[in-house]
């Protein structure tokens, strides 16, 4: 049994600051709304989680292999795009077609952004 003072001393918490970008604590708050939890509490468990490695700190990351997967892919979606804009432009349909395919490429970007930035760590 611990002494009397080493006890309290484990189960102290000490307050810390850290810093996010915003679609960092957007996607903490989410998480942590998910979870049940409040953002602080989400955060410190995680870490607390990942320090004893209970936790891969790598899950879920983009791969540089599976980032050029994407690219591929998209390249490829991107012609047969083309081809159904031909068809539906003929049937007058080409501005909606046009709006998916600009989303489709936003998604892109700012999935291989987000890769970039962590290969940059």
């Amino acid at each position: 049994m611990l002494p009397k003072g080493e006890l309290k001393m484990a189960n102290q918490s000490f307050q810390r600051s850290i810093r996010f970008t915003k679609g960092e604590w957007d996607a903490v708050t989410e998480a942590a709304e998910n979870a049940g939890v409040t953002p602080g509490t989400f955060v410190r468990k995680a870490s607390a989680r990942a320090a004893a490695g209970e936790i891969d700190r790598d899950e879920g990351r983009l791969t540089p292999e599976l980032a050029e997967l994407i690219k591929r892919t998209f390249r490829g979606v991107h012609v047969l795009a083309y081809l159904k804009h031909e068809e539906l432009a003929g049937l007058g349909r080409s501005g909606e077609f046009q709006d998916a395919v600009k989303a489709a490429g936003t998604a892109q970007t700012e999935t291989l952004r987000a890769t970039d930035a962590d290969a940059d760590r």
